[in-house]
């Protein structure tokens, strides 16, 4: 009633986020003054209530004289509404609390059913959250002043997260934070092991680390990690037949791999979860990269009953509000059909994958910031002399071609390369600028 600036605000909340009936109508009463066009003062809003009877209701004319003269200043508008929502929030959760105490006491009510009412009531708790808006002035003056700090900080660390695969960071810049940066490919290709190289080399570079696994145990990764890091085969290690030589690089390489700040979590099946963890490591510390492999291995919270594209789809979007939420990229592997393999002629023929065949759900695709594609070709894909040669030596090594492609990147160049994946040592190897034939780290 003092400020139209305020107003524009405060017609944005609900009535029922105010507790006493007397203020839900006063603000209902603003409301429609509002959407007819009419100014908001001390005499329309008498007259609007005093129409609809309910002046008297609310203690008057002297009540709204009142409530002018306990305001002083219209300056702390959003912190005011912002102490509104937090109690109105508080009041729906104890509301909440209560119920679920006396559902939990109905024992002819099955636990799973409660769990997903208690999930839902809370997510709409959190729905009813007022949407913030950014004006074009806002946006224009963020960004530049984002531009503006980074051109001040050269020479400084970079706040995006360099993978360590030239051919990746060329076309990339590095991963940067909100994003959601998808990896997807067929089973056996490699995908935990090149998104494990990219975390390693992010820890390396002081970055702290969650790697979310559903398909090892912490022990099962740091095997590989040990593979990694002291060139000692992944065979070796698992067969319990370690040579004596190895077991000095073995002892040699845990000073490094201690030093590095990765966690594990390998019991998170849920966004909730997840969300959890980082939220653990955000406060103690600090978080710069989540990593979760893999996607269709995890289990919606609130498409339970749905099909599972639907749960796919909200497991998706539900990574990508939580990369925005922290403001740092999660790198989210996914599996693909075997749709990319054809069978001719009596013998399987591959072929390059696509965003497409990710496995039971288009949404990853639409929600995906950069989507990379990883593929192992046979040399009957390959084209050119070279290239083929290339195949052959790391093959006689040992050694496998993948062909990498970022096939999507919303604020970066696409294209493919290629890498060489040195199955023994568990690592991805970018090929030599000198020599494509010759693999060489980072």
């Amino acid at each position: 009633m003092q400020d139209a600036k305020a107003l524009k605000l405060v017609i944005e909340m609900a009535p029922e986020e105010f507790t006493l009936p007397e203020h839900r109508l006063i603000l209902m009463a603003m409301k429609s003054l509002a959407e007819d066009g009419k100014p908001v003062d001390l005499v329309t809003m008498h007259d609007q209530l005093s129409a609809g009877k309910k002046i008297d209701i609310i203690g008057g004319v002297a009540y709204l004289m009142r409530l002018i003269s306990f305001t002083p200043t219209t300056a702390n508008v959003k912190t005011h509404i912002g102490i509104v929502r937090e109690c109105s929030a508080r009041r729906q959760l104890k509301s909440i609390g209560e119920a679920l105490i006396n559902a939990s006491g109905d024992k002819e009510r099955k636990i799973d059913e409660i769990r997903e009412k208690a999930a839902l009531t809370i997510r709409d708790v959190k729905a009813g959250e007022t949407v913030k808006l950014i004006s074009q002035e806002e946006a224009l003056m963020m960004t530049y002043e984002k531009m503006d700090e980074a051109q001040k900080r050269e020479g400084k660390p970079n706040d995006r997260i360099m993978t360590g695969i030239r051919g990746l960071d060329k076309r990339t810049g590095g991963l940067a934070g909100s994003k959601l940066v998808v990896i997807g490919a067929r089973p056996s290709v490699g995908k935990s092991i090149f998104a494990m190289s990219i975390c390693m080399n992010a820890a390396k570079a002081g970055k702290r680390v969650l790697y979310v696994s559903l398909e090892m145990e912490a022990d099962e990764i740091m095997e590989r990690e040990f593979a990694a890091a002291s060139l000692v085969p992944l065979t070796e290690i698992t067969s319990n037949e370690i040579q004596e030589e190895s077991w000095m690089k073995l002892a040699q390489s845990i000073g490094y791999l201690a030093s590095q700040q990765i966690f594990y979590c390998t019991e998170a099946d849920t966004v909730e979860d997840i969300r959890k963890a980082a939220f653990f490591l955000f406060e103690n510390g600090g978080i710069d990269l989540i990593c979760v492999d893999y996607i269709q291995l995890m289990e919606a919270t609130y498409a339970r009953k749905q099909n599972r594209q639907e749960q796919v789809a909200e497991i998706s979007r539900g990574l990508k509000k939580l990369a925005q939420e922290m403001k740092i990229p999660i790198i989210a592997l996914s599996q693909l059909n075997r749709s990319s393999e054809k069978t001719q002629t009596g013998r399987r023929v591959k072929r390059a994958p696509t965003m497409s065949e990710a496995r039971e759900s288009g949404a990853i695709e639409q929600d995906a910031n950069i989507f990379i594609l990883l593929h192992d070709p046979d040399v009957d894909e390959l084209e050119g002399d070279e290239l083929k040669r290339t195949f052959k030596n790391l093959k006689d090594r040992g050694m496998k071609l993948i062909h990498v492609n970022v096939d999507k990147n919303r604020q970066g160049k696409k294209g493919w390369f290629y890498v060489a994946f040195d199955g023994d040592h568990m690592r991805f190897l970018s090929l030599s600028k000198e020599d494509p034939n010759e693999p060489e780290q980072g």
